[in-house]
């Protein structure tokens, strides 16, 4: 059909327009609209075909065509004139349907029928130029959704409309509908994926904020103690265990001796710890024959209790590791299991998985035996009294010549590891707490006699069992780690925050791995980690591999499952070091807020940028004016503002 300087009606992205035909090339046609845009369609589109006219007065014959059509379309009644066809199956053409409902076939009416059809898709669902008249069932079922979207997008409003009051508000009104909403939000903070009250808060705080925003919201609600940390709850991490778990827990059975583990109970144990540490995964044991001295490296057995995919088992898989934040702990077993019977304490019989390691008299490994055994630790020691006995010049204190020699044997072994590459010296930790009576930070020394005499003999034992391991061809989880980016020497004072930054950067991510590789930064040809069974997952998950071999029972895991193991305890692992940081550094700057803001601050300037280091805090921030002080320069600051719940501080010269 030849349409040069007629008025049609196109499809332009779905919606019918009105436009003039300026040319024609077969079936491709020139047009232009009433605003004198001009377009290029093919003749396929073309609804409807109104009139010639020239292409002057097409623009108010246009304005003429829309009103008299949308005059005609308020007239349209969709739902009578489907039911005029009796359920009719099969496609019609709007000319039929405008014939059918006007009695009349003409440009406009067309044109009307096609624009109501199209808007309302209730009871016809439009095949390209064509409409097909819905089943009753499928209208009925239409009918029902959009109702249901309806009541939903009310429910939306409401929700969305009561948050924005939420989070406004600071007196509360105790309605059911309030409560009802404090309820959702405090389920959405515990299970992320479980309620769509989050989505809703999304949208109105941003998704990065949503949950900061709930906490706060809960917190004025009084929902949380004042004393329950922020980062665990936004993080959905439960305190509180099942049911089921506690009743498993009550249904444990205190440990007795069994004739195929090795007795050690009559060998000298001991077991250093900070003073408030209930959970003791580990105690150390030493005897001597002649020149043969054996060093025993105990660890809990926490397998004897814990089955696989038994209630405790699953449980401890969700939670992955015990968290320890500055206001509380959150275990990862019951503590009638955690610091009862599998803690290894003084004066109980403990199971034990033990690595028992002979040395000579100048300290020379000359092998060693892992097998399943009994403990009786006969000492616990603080980590503080622990040095004065290996400090001490008076050999008769009880158990000071045996810490003496043991601390000895722990020298040559990080002296060993040092000569193959390992990084021996570590800056103070801080460690900060949290009590009734206020914020305490202090700074740990990890080189300390005792700390280096445990560090080392944990080290031992979880190196030796990863040789085991490979030598046995035993599927276990590795952690490995590449070499260094740079060889160049360390400073041993390792306490200079540049050398620190500088040192840390060279370092690759060690990693999870079913395969035994090299780990640089303990200078080791293997290494796993068994030594904390009670609280971290994967070291249970390992335990059990080697007690079920020392046993000679079916292994409980094979490679796939490791696999799945060793995946998520690496997501875990870094959401667990993710809410310890923030949970430590909210604290410091609440420490800061509260006892620091006029004080001078000594600091360390850390680029040119103006960020500096807090020198007693390792905490950074940023100078308003960076100065002329080079990388490695001393200086005091004062706070200039600070807001602990934001992760927001900023510091200015003094």
């Amino acid at each position: 059909m030849f349409l040069e300087g007629q008025i049609i009606e196109f499809l332009d992205n779905d919606q019918l327009k009105v436009g003039y035909v300026r040319k024609q090339e077969h079936d491709r046609l020139q047009i232009v609209d009433p605003r004198g845009r001009h377009v290029s369609i093919s003749g396929d589109r073309v609804v409807v075909i109104h009139r010639k006219s020239s292409e002057d007065g097409f623009p108010s014959i246009a304005k003429e065509l829309t009103e008299k059509v949308q005059n005609r379309q308020d007239e349209v009644d969709v739902e009578l004139l489907w039911e005029s066809l009796s359920g009719t199956q099969r496609e019609f053409t709007s000319t039929e349907l405008a014939s059918l409902f006007f009695s009349d076939s003409s440009p406009d009416a067309v044109s009307a029928v096609f624009r109501s059809l199209s808007a309302d898709t209730l009871f016809f669902r439009r095949k390209g130029l064509q409409f097909l008249p819905r089943t009753v069932d499928q209208v009925g079922t239409e009918r029902t959704r959009r109702e249901r979207e309806q009541e939903n997008e009310r429910t939306r409003g409401a929700i969305t409309d009561s948050l924005h009051r939420l989070l406004k508000q600071r007196d509360w009104e105790n309605t059911p509908e309030t409560e009802a909403l404090l309820d959702r939000l405090q389920r959405w903070m515990r299970h992320p994926g479980g309620d769509s009250i989050g989505s809703h808060l999304e949208e109105i705080t941003g998704v990065g904020r949503a949950r900061d925003a709930a906490y706060d919201i809960l917190s004025r609600a009084g929902r949380f103690a004042p004393s329950r940390d922020r980062f665990l709850t936004m993080a959905g991490v439960p305190e509180e265990f099942p049911v089921t778990v506690l009743q498993a827990t009550d249904a444990l059975v205190p440990f007795q001796h069994q004739s195929n583990r090795v007795d050690h109970r009559e060998t000298f144990s001991f077991t250093i710890d900070d003073d408030d540490t209930l959970e003791v995964d580990d105690a150390i044991s030493v005897r001597r024959d002649n020149e043969t001295i054996t060093v025993g490296i105990h660890i809990a057995d926490v397998s004897h209790f814990v089955e696989k995919g038994d209630p405790l088992d699953l449980e401890a898989a969700g939670r992955s590791s015990t968290i320890y934040l500055p206001a509380e702990t959150v275990r990862m077993f019951p503590e009638p299991l955690s610091t009862g019977l599998a803690s290894l304490q003084k004066g109980d019989d403990r199971p034990t998985f033990s690595v028992e390691v002979q040395f000579d008299s100048q300290f020379n490994r000359l092998g060693y035996r892992i097998a399943i055994g009994t403990i009786r630790v006969q000492r616990r020691l603080s980590y503080e009294l622990a040095n004065e006995l290996i400090m001490n010049t008076d050999e008769s204190l009880p158990g000071s010549s045996d810490l003496k020699l043991l601390h000895a044997i722990a020298c040559k072994l990080q002296q060993e590891r040092a000569a193959r590459g390992a990084i021996t010296i570590r800056r103070p930790e801080i460690q900060v707490h949290v009590d009734a009576c206020g914020i305490h930070v202090s700074k740990l020394d990890s080189n300390t006699p005792s700390r280096l005499l445990v560090s080392e003999f944990m080290i031992l034992c979880n190196s030796l069992s990863a040789d085991f391991a490979a030598l046995q061809n035993l599927p276990i989880i590795y952690r490995t780690q590449e070499p260094r980016d740079s060889k160049e020497s360390i400073d041993s004072s390792g306490l200079d925050p540049l050398a620190f930054e500088k040192l840390r950067k060279t370092f690759k991510r060690s990693r999870l791995s079913l395969t035994p590789g090299i780990h640089s930064g303990l200078g080791l040809s293997a290494y796993t980690q068994i030594s904390s069974p009670i609280r971290r997952y994967a070291d249970l998950v390992t335990q059990r591999q080697f007690t079920s071999f020392l046993e000679s029972k079916p292994l409980p895991y094979d490679r796939d499952e490791l696999l799945r193991i060793l995946a998520n305890a690496e997501t875990y692992e870094q959401t667990i070091r993710s809410i310890e940081d923030q949970s430590t550094t909210y604290w410091i700057l609440k420490y800061l807020a509260d006892e620091k803001l006029e004080q001078l601050l000594p600091a360390v300037v850390m680029d040119r940028k103006g960020t500096i280091e807090l020198a007693d805090y390792y905490l950074r921030g940023k100078l308003p004016d960076p100065g002329s002080e080079s990388p490695g320069s001393a200086l005091n600051v004062k706070i200039d503002f600070i807001r602990p719940e934001k992760n927001e501080v900023r510091f200015r010269r003094a």
